[in-house]
């Protein structure tokens, strides 16, 4: 068996491993049905909106691909003759990765397979390389949110679990970021956001921000003297107005859904110890924006997310 061969099998093992630990959904694509050629990566996220299929140069004139030593958009019009790169204007703009690496980084990022150490060992890609591209996946998982980030969870006849959990912590106990989440049992709509305080005010801020009038809310570790300050901050009168109901352990028989979410988050975060604190939202998106697909294909959705944050321009000037 080839190297390249072993590899697959490897890599295909371990989705099998993350399918059984992590309860993911059946892969609708695997790495054998991945482009193996530079054109036919081309084409492929051509056909995902990750690159134009056609371009029209300045003048008008419909232009020609190329695939050579350079792959560019010519245009064929003796009075024009102009040449484009085919990343220019698409959101590969200033990326260097070969095509076939590209396709195959972003469908190992959407398994949750590219370390530092998988990246360079199976892809080629340095340090630097890999850190930077799971920023640039990132930062469409907090645009996609940012599009739908209007959209309140929960409602009538809904419980919503909240809770807040230390997310990082400094060794000099400094430093320390707060989380606070919501989830509903009944969709398995969530949310995730960093708080800069836990004071009730901050929280009831964010609850009438994010989740919908006429929910059940609860938490099983605000205790009474919190609720207490609830209401000491006017909570009872924000309860009575927006309709929402609090309860506390003791009176649900819960499954502390939340619990579970802050664990899958914190071991994240893990994962990508070292982060700084301001690139902490995004490590906190890309949970969320998982969190939300629910029974999509992970892969085909962050390609069509790609392709919404940053589509390809078509009618372009020659660079």
């Amino acid at each position: 068996m080839s190297y390249e061969e072993t590899t697959a099998v490897k890599i295909i093992q371990h989705l099998k491993e993350f399918s059984v630990l992590f309860g993911f959904v059946k892969i609708t694509m695997n790495l054998w049905s991945l482009p193996a050629t530079e054109e036919q990566a081309i084409n492929f996220l051509m056909e995902h909106g990750v690159l134009p299929k056609e371009r029209y140069c300045k003048e008008g004139h419909l232009m020609k691909l190329y695939i050579g030593q350079r792959v560019q958009w010519n245009c064929n019009q003796r009075s024009c003759r102009k040449k484009i790169g085919l990343r220019n204007g698409t959101w590969l703009s200033d990326m260097k990765l070969n095509f076939v690496t590209v396709v195959r980084f972003i469908y190992c990022w959407s398994k949750e397979m590219v370390s530092v150490q998988f990246c360079e060992k199976e892809l080629g890609m340095n340090y630097d390389t890999t850190v930077n591209w799971c920023s640039f996946m990132r930062e469409v998982c907090v645009d996609s949110l940012e599009r739908a980030e209007s959209k309140k969870i929960g409602g009538p006849g809904t419980i919503v679990e909240v809770d807040e959990s230390l997310l990082t912590k400094r060794k000099n106990n400094s430093g320390q970021v707060w989380i606070f989440g919501g989830l509903c049992r009944e969709t398995g709509e969530s949310f995730l956001v960093t708080i800069p305080d836990r004071k009730m005010e901050t929280l009831t801020q964010v609850i009438k921000e994010r989740i919908a009038e006429g929910s059940t809310i609860f938490s099983d570790s605000w205790r009474s003297d919190k609720t207490s300050e609830l209401d000491a901050q006017g909570f009872h009168h924000f309860k009575v107005n927006h309709n929402y109901n609090f309860v506390d352990s003791e009176s649900v028989d819960h499954t502390q859904i939340i619990k579970r979410m802050w664990g899958s988050a914190k071991w994240r975060n893990k994962k990508h110890r070292g982060s700084i604190k301001n690139a902490l939202d995004s490590n906190l998106a890309e949970f969320m924006w998982r969190n939300i697909q629910k029974e999509k294909d992970i892969f085909l959705q962050i390609l069509h997310d790609i392709a919404i944050f940053c589509p390809p321009e078509i009618n372009m000037e020659s660079t």
